[in-house]
């Protein structure tokens, strides 16, 4: 597979550089991974971060849609 493909085609096509992205998709999977965490702390008691994981996959669901519709409008 080219360079250009595997590397800059799909951030190019979000309206983002290479760096750009590789760093929003970082943040995204920090923010995941914590809500991953909350959700095992809350599997074993139950009373602690009732809705963090649902808040944060919600959240992250709004914006990535709203960077679809902005990279749509450009």
């Amino acid at each position: 597979m080219a360079f250009k493909k595997m590397f800059l085609d799909h951030p190019s096509s979000v309206g983002e550089t290479y760096l750009q992205h590789g760093g929003r998709a970082i943040v995204l999977a920090l923010r995941m991974f914590g809500a991953g965490i909350a959700a095992i702390v809350h599997a074993i008691i139950p009373g602690l971060f009732a809705a963090t994981a649902g808040d944060v996959a919600i959240k992250i669901a709004e914006d990535i849609s709203e960077l679809r519709e902005t990279s749509n409008d450009a």
